[in-house]
């Protein structure tokens, strides 16, 4: 019992300080920053995968064989395909408008990395922010409301949280984040250092905050995104379901949407009583489930979370 809390303590902030102890050493040994990348992603994945079989939060959350092949779609077609082409459209498009209309700034250059970075967090943050709340919405009498939360729900199907459900996103979902978040950083001439580091938080803290792993995490709680905060995110009890930043709480807790208690998220996933969702082993239908019967879900009352 000891160990266990102990470890529980030492989870997220472990990972965090290995992974941006390797930022930090690729960014002064000039390594290539799409290897580190990778390489990070690996070693987040199989750090979280391992905590989440010896220190499980929900026993009936683990993943299941079962469920392997559904898993397996989400990972090798949103997180790997449709993650590398939409990341790769939206840094097209926001090149493009950066060369057509901006010129980069360097003041940057000028103050200490640690200061940028964290000013590129609330920066990239700030956009997504908001389009994920709006995603949440749900407004019954507007057909873009209804459309950006179908998009959105898919990420919301699943009934339990674990290391794969951070993967259940949809490709319009994926390529807007990434819009959102890099266009402001490009445009406001932040360098490909700090847009590095940017992207490693968020693949770690995301993946971290979704992981089936008990964890005591304090005071990180009003600082990143720990699971403890992501879980309420996922509840059924719409109450619960705030916390709309997705790497820092920053603007959640500036704009009152923070949202935090003692105790683990009882439910997790969608109020199915108002739309009909597409079933969880059926990939086609999610990806087309935000196209289908717009007007007529228009008319229904959503329940979103």
């Amino acid at each position: 019992m000891k160990h266990t809390k102990i470890l529980s303590y030492a989870v997220v902030p472990l990972l965090l300080i290995t992974t941006f102890s390797i930022v930090y050493l690729a960014i002064n040994k000039n390594w290539s920053f799409e290897i580190t990348s990778y390489f990070i992603f690996l070693l987040s994945a199989v750090y979280i995968l391992v905590f989440e079989q010896v220190l499980p939060l929900n026993p009936s959350w683990k993943a299941r064989k079962s469920d392997f092949w559904q898993e397996l779609k989400h990972f090798l077609l949103s997180t790997t395909l449709f993650d590398a082409l939409g990341k790769a459209a939206a840094l097209a498009l926001v090149l493009y408008i950066q060369d057509s209309f901006f010129t980069a700034d360097t003041i940057w250059e000028k103050i200490p990395f640690i200061l940028s970075f964290v000013i590129a967090l609330l920066i990239g943050e700030l956009l997504p922010y908001f389009y994920h709340r709006l995603s949440h919405t749900g407004n019954r009498n507007s057909v873009l409301s209804m459309f950006l939360w179908k998009i959105h729900s898919i990420h919301h199907l699943p009934e339990s949280m674990n290391w794969f459900k951070t993967n259940w996103i949809h490709p319009i979902n994926i390529f807007l984040n990434a819009v959102l978040k890099i266009a402001p950083l490009l445009i406001l001439g932040f360098n490909d250092q700090v847009i590095f580091a940017v992207s490693v938080s968020h693949v770690v803290i995301a993946y971290i905050s979704h992981a089936n792993t008990q964890t005591k995490t304090g005071f990180l709680d009003y600082i990143i995104v720990t699971p403890q905060v992501h879980h309420f995110h996922h509840s059924q009890k719409l109450e619960e379901a705030g916390n709309f930043g997705n790497i820092i709480t920053f603007w959640d807790i500036t704009f009152g949407t923070y949202y935090n208690r003692k105790g683990e998220v009882e439910q997790v996933g969608v109020v199915k009583e108002y739309l009909s969702y597409p079933k969880d082993k059926n990939y086609i239908q999610q990806l087309s489930f935000p196209f289908r019967n717009m007007y007529k879900d228009c008319c229904k009352v959503p329940v979103t979370n």
